[in-house]
């Protein structure tokens, strides 16, 4: 592998970790705005499973958070498929805990067709995913106060 293209991927994931630290930081200024108190990450060690957050909404409902965001790309958020699996695989691998909290997916863009809608819809019907929602959807955004 040349020094160009080592440096040329060096440069995107560094990229790619920037972006995802401020999507972060935008969820939790949003789940703050909408009454939620935030806890930290949770690891779930045992089933190999990061909770990006761990919050209490304005009910009392504790609620894990999962962020899948961009702001660059042709394909952000849940558009790649790759990224949609990573999701569907922590619900899925979150019903080894007998019981645990709403598993809820924030994202920056959701699939409008294909492969990553088939698997979301699949993933909410299953139970591995409560909800996936957009972020910058104010109607999608309603479903937060029903928490």
């Amino acid at each position: 592998m040349s020094v160009q293209h080592e440096t040329a991927i060096s440069q995107f994931q560094a990229s790619s970790s920037r972006q995802g630290r401020r999507f972060a930081e935008q969820c939790d200024d949003l789940l703050r705005s909408y009454g939620f108190q935030l806890s930290d990450r949770v690891v779930l060690a045992q089933i190999g499973v990061e909770i990006d957050q761990e919050a209490i909404s304005p009910l009392g409902t504790k609620v894990w958070f999962e962020y899948k965001g961009s702001i660059q790309g042709s394909r952000p958020g849940l558009r790649r498929t790759d990224t949609v699996k990573k999701a569907v695989a922590n619900g899925a691998l979150l019903q080894a805990i007998e019981t645990h909290p709403p598993f809820i997916v924030l994202a920056s863009h959701l699939p409008e067709s294909g492969s990553a809608l088939a698997m979301i819809t699949q993933a909410k019907i299953l139970g591995y995913i409560s909800d996936v929602i957009c972020v910058y959807d104010p109607a999608q955004l309603e479903k937060l106060k029903q928490l």
